[in-house]
């Protein structure tokens, strides 16, 4: 997405659903979908696309980021399975709410990092958030999150590219 740069390992939706039965469950399970729709204070639900359904994003190697970007979907909920310890080392959520243009993230007074461990969770309102992922900072490190993507009774996704070429 204007050529910014995407340096992971993924794992699309249609990969997940034939490794596990797990991952979709939990997706669809009434009473996720239920505190997922309290925090957006609208109606969450359940996704068509089963590429972008549930993904695994995996950043391993020095310099792995996944870089500035909205999402195909409303929401997206991000589950921490793996997280670098120190904020300096990377991999922290750079984003901004209601940017004009993936270019906003580098306005310094407006856009907020948060780090994360390993258990966090964040529900993001991703189709008009502006965010990426800071870049790993040295061997050793992983950042392995689950992302479920829902969406809205009244959402109209907007497709790009981006998703069929990171999860296919």
């Amino acid at each position: 997405m204007d050529d910014s740069p995407r340096h992971m390992t993924t794992l699309g939706g249609q990969v997940i659903v034939e490794a596990s039965d797990m991952i979709p469950a939990l997706y669809r399970d009434p009473d996720l979908v239920g505190l997922l729709t309290r925090a957006a204070g609208e109606p969450v639900t359940e996704i068509d696309d089963p590429l972008e359904r549930h993904v695994l994003n995996i950043l391993h190697r020095v310099g792995d980021t996944h870089g500035a970007h909205t999402d195909d979907y409303p929401y997206a909920l991000v589950l921490f399975l793996e997280a670098p310890d120190d904020p300096a080392d990377g991999g922290l959520l750079h984003f901004l709410p209601h940017a004009g243009s993936l270019y906003d993230l580098d306005a310094a007074d407006r856009a907020r990092t948060a780090h994360h461990r390993a258990g966090d969770a964040y529900l993001l309102r991703s189709d008009t958030t502006a965010h990426r992922v800071t870049p790993l900072s040295r061997p050793g490190l992983r950042r392995t999150v689950l992302n479920f993507a829902y969406t809205t009774p009244t959402a109209r996704p907007h497709r790009t590219g981006s998703a069929t070429e990171l999860y296919a």
